[in-house]
């Protein structure tokens, strides 16, 4: 590491970690969404389904043909043996982690049974919330308690940069959320799908300015190799320079594409779902706002490079770390650092 590295970081650095932080706590938050979503739109549509899967199979299997009584298996029996065949599968799921850790997932014996019970009761309640309550509502619920156990984590370990994730959580998220949830979820779930694709698209254009941040980013490693260690640092340079242009050009396209005068989807109303009129301009907006980032972010580590510095360095591989470190203990040599 160099002399530079141990400095205090400048105003500009610890803003791109400021956005950063902010842009793991969005990407972080619309993947849980988009797995919960989904999640509760199949339940939903089992919850509601007149016939069980189960059921459907018992008949299959001992061959019942008359409507009554497969009548009576769909909604008594198959019920039931649905959850008793499923508080067993989350009884030896807690089971078996309990067998591969240390200690035991509770304080007390039983733990795993007790955590099963829980965890049934649990999506029972969720069952019913859905059948009684406006989804809207029931996301709404979920929300809260999911920020509030995540806070409560992040005050309780305090990891790095803890301050910013709960405070992008509780001043960007949830505001965000609310405003969504409160304008454009309908009735029922049928609509996740839709909705999570747009969510998919903010999560990629996010991820891609994410990984511009931790140099995680496709590059092109083996042109530089052609050249003496002291020209392929200008040639990184440009590759820096080169995908910062790139990467402008791309935020305003997507920006005129979004906001043109006239025809840009901002000015033409056109909507994303016919379902939850979400407006298409939203949709495409981590499209600028990604680019964007990423732009800057290619720019600082262009200027980075040509410094010596290694801000949109790729991470050093701990694998090779790791071999190095054992080959030179081997042979008796100085560890050498792994380079990125």
């Amino acid at each position: 590491m160099n002399e530079g590295a141990k400095a205090p970081k400048g105003l500009l650095r610890r803003i791109d970690d400021a956005v950063f932080a902010v842009e793991q706590a969005v990407v972080a938050a619309f993947l849980v969404a988009m797995t919960v979503m989904v999640f509760l739109d199949v339940l939903y549509r089992r919850l509601v389904a007149p016939d069980s899967k189960l059921g459907t199979l018992a008949a299959r299997v001992f061959g019942v043909e008359d409507e009554d009584t497969r009548a009576f298996i769909d909604h008594t029996l198959a019920p039931w043996a649905s959850a008793a065949i499923g508080l067993a599968v989350l009884w030896f799921a807690f089971w078996t982690a309990e067998r591969h850790m240390e200690g035991r997932l509770l304080p007390v014996k039983r733990g795993p049974l007790i955590l099963a019970v829980l965890s049934a009761a649990g999506v029972a309640a969720l069952s019913w919330l859905m059948l009684s309550v406006e989804s809207k509502w029931v996301y709404l619920i979920l929300y809260a308690l999911a920020a509030l156990a995540y806070v409560a984590v992040q005050l309780r370990k305090r990891p790095d940069a803890w301050q910013i994730r709960t405070g992008a959580v509780v001043a960007v998220v949830t505001p965000l959320f609310v405003y969504s949830a409160l304008t454009w979820f309908p009735r029922g779930y049928t609509w996740s799908k839709d909705m999570s694709l747009m969510l998919l698209l903010w999560v990629g254009f996010l991820g891609a300015s994410v990984c511009a941040h931790e140099g995680k980013h496709l590059r092109m490693e083996a042109f530089e190799k052609l050249f003496a260690p002291a020209a392929a640092r200008w040639v990184r340079v440009a590759a820096f320079f080169a995908t910062a242009a790139f990467s402008g050009l791309l935020a305003v396209l997507g920006y005129l594409y979004l906001f043109s005068p006239g025809d840009g989807f901002y000015h033409i109303g056109s909507v994303f779902s016919e379902q939850t009129q979400v407006p298409d301009w939203i949709a495409g907006l981590p499209v600028p706002i990604g680019f964007g980032i990423a732009m800057v972010r290619f720019a600082a580590a262009g200027i980075s490079a040509a410094r010596g510095g290694e801000y949109g360095a790729p991470p050093v591989d701990e694998t090779l770390r790791e071999a190095q470190k054992a080959k030179a203990e081997m042979e008796g040599a100085p560890v050498e650092e792994a380079k990125p």
